[in-house]
């Protein structure tokens, strides 16, 4: 069934209609909203006017609309008091056509219209005086606020979700993001789907790329992440965060890197060793020797503890696995998998994992005698159970995950 909001084939048009019917289902909100805006001197509920693609109290036909200089949304009074809306998601806001809903508005008897621009990221160059700028995802933070007591807020943030994953699992050039980042909040109700893991994990890599604190230990905050999140169909998707030590590489392969996934059952964070990796990764293992690695991984597996007992249901992981390419846009086929807790090469770890030292020196076998392509990673594994994980916070504990993984992006990068 088709939403009630989709009434139109321009995005920017589908978005501002869902807020203008949001707004006239839930009359309470609007004055809130008009000053949140920045309107001065709202007038009373009874007085106000919503419409869309018009002049202020004067319909004209959507056709006609850009060449009249017709904002998309308006807000007005009989007496001269007016507030336009202009929404882009694609384009950027054109000063001249900001120019042209001033002048429309003025030439209709609204001498002092105050007009405001919804749009994905900040527009660059001058822009008529007064114009307040809004982005996308501040309006849709302003309305999940008030999702507990409003059953129309909750529809229309509901709809800037579904919305922005169509639009990005159509890969449709939206400059920024509509939503904001709140937890992976996967589960039997709302179950996990590529299109819904592409959109978050959107989120979640710019939340996290604006960190100082992994800054500060070496990622690259204007490093270029995935150009595009392909997998259709899969049951996970996954990006990461470019190092500084990556700006010199002929290929993000040839050095350690920040991964994030996000599947069907589990979010994971990741340092992941590739197989092309640079620097004589090999070598150094075997100069380390397996107590070496054993000190590595026993420091790795303590620096996440305190993470670890942060989230319900999380474990610390080593992964060895093999894989070979049928083409090249295969994905890859795994040949060989080795996996263990990093808790099991630690006596009394304080958790219910028994002690087996022999599955990371498994791990460190594999890796120095290897004769395929072999993949090391390091994860910390995040169960969607937890609450930090469906929450905001997930971001703090995919950075505490990573800092506490560091010291071995620090070994493969020596020297």
């Amino acid at each position: 069934m088709r939403n009630v909001f989709d009434q139109y084939e321009q995005p920017e048009n589908r978005l501002t209609h869902a807020l203008v019917c949001t707004l006239a289902s839930e009359h309470r909100l609007i004055r809130p909203f008009l000053s949140w805006l920045g309107a001065s001197n709202v007038p009373p509920l009874r007085e106000l006017h919503l419409v869309e693609q018009q002049v202020p109290g004067e319909a004209v036909a959507e056709e006609e609309g850009e060449a009249q200089g017709l904002p998309d949304a308006c807000f007005f009074t009989s007496d001269g008091w007016a507030t336009l809306i202009e929404s882009k998601v694609q384009a950027k806001g054109a000063a001249a056509q900001l120019r042209r809903h001033i002048k429309t508005a003025e030439r209709h008897g609204y001498a002092e219209p105050h007009l405001v621009l919804i749009t994905v990221d900040q527009p660059k160059g001058t822009l008529p005086p007064g114009i307040r700028v809004v982005e996308w995802c501040d309006l849709y933070a302003w309305f999940r606020r008030r999702e507990a007591n409003s059953s129309w807020a909750r529809r229309f943030t509901e709809y800037l979700e579904v919305f922005e994953s169509k639009m990005v699992g159509q890969d449709y050039d939206i400059r920024g993001t509509l939503t904001m980042f709140d937890g992976l909040k996967f589960d039997d109700e709302h179950p996990y789907t590529w299109r819904e893991g592409k959109r978050l994990i959107r989120l979640l890599g710019d939340e996290l790329q604006k960190r100082r604190d992994l800054t500060e230990v070496g990622m690259d905050p204007k490093g270029e992440r995935r150009p595009a999140i392909t997998g259709r169909g899969r049951e996970v998707v996954w990006d990461f965060l470019p190092l500084r030590a990556a700006r010199k590489a002929r290929y993000f392969t040839h050095v350690p890197h920040m991964t994030m996934s996000i599947g069907r059952d589990k979010a994971v964070a990741a340092v992941t060793v590739p197989n092309g990796v640079k620097g004589g990764f090999r070598t150094k293992l075997k100069n380390e020797g397996l107590d070496g690695f054993r000190q590595l991984v026993r420091e790795i597996e303590e620096n996440l503890r305190p993470v670890m007992q942060r989230s319900e249901g999380s474990s610390p992981m080593i992964v060895a696995q093999q894989r070979h390419y049928p083409s090249q846009s295969s994905s890859g086929v795994v040949d060989a998998r080795l996996e263990a807790d990093l808790r099991t090469l630690v006596p009394g770890n304080g958790s219910k994992v028994k002690h087996q030292a022999q599955w990371i020196e498994a791990v460190y076998d594999v890796l120095c005698h290897k004769r395929s392509n072999i993949q090391l990673t390091v994860e910390s594994r995040f169960s969607y159970d937890c609450p930090l994980i469906r929450s905001p916070k997930a971001v703090d504990l995919f950075a505490d995950a990573w800092k506490a993984m560091w010291p071995l992006v620090k070994f493969v990068l020596q020297g």
